[in-house]
């Protein structure tokens, strides 16, 4: 009987650790020729932190950028359109809006976002951090979406010993996980640039 409960404790520790995040979910393959030039949208705020779209597509798009396996178009070019489309920073615009600005700034892929959840409390000497993403990629060209990818972390899910590599700031929060949403993208199938 110790043993069997001993066996169970360890399955269900194994078991309870659940899904690996990011969570991908491929709805269409990616163009053949590589995601070499990516267009990134304003990211949407659903949470309720201040600013916390425009953080989180600032520092994304600085992530994208450092990787250096894309070619990052500027954000003024992206932000020009939407005036000219007549859409707002704080709506996604929708397939054939996509298929417009594809024509004008020519990208491989469009990568979008919702920021559902954003927060920061402080408990003790420590600042808990919590941040969920949807992050949406869509065809340059069709403005078809292709891929999704969820991702959700706390800042001290990084704590290794005592207090070391715990995450306490918002923007070092969703620098790692844009790392980590990157090189999962990477271990599906994106092919980078290969100028």
């Amino acid at each position: 009987m110790k043993y069997i409960s001993c066996y169970l404790c360890i399955l269900f520790f194994l078991v309870g650790c659940g899904r690996q995040l990011p969570v991908v979910q491929k709805l269409a393959p990616l163009p053949v020729q590589g995601s070499c030039s990516i267009a990134v949208l304003p990211f949407l705020n659903e949470s309720t932190y201040a600013q916390g779209g425009a953080i989180v597509n600032k520092v994304f798009l600085s992530e994208l950028a450092g990787s250096g396996h894309f070619q990052i178009l500027q954000e003024g070019d992206v932000l020009d359109l939407y005036q000219q489309l007549f859409l707002y920073p704080n709506q996604l615009p929708n397939r054939e809006q996509l298929k417009m600005m594809g024509g004008r700034l020519n990208p491989d892929l469009f990568v979008g976002g919702v920021v559902q959840k954003m927060a920061t409390n402080k408990t003790g000497n420590f600042v808990d951090t919590e941040l969920t993403l949807i992050l949406l990629l869509y065809d340059g060209k069709s403005g078809e979406m292709l891929w999704t990818t969820y991702h959700r972390r706390l800042g001290e899910e990084y704590q290794q010993i005592l207090h070391l590599g715990r995450i306490n700031t918002i923007t070092g929060l969703v620098r790692r996980m844009s790392q980590e949403i990157i090189t999962d993208w990477f271990k599906q199938g994106m092919t980078p640039c290969t100028e």
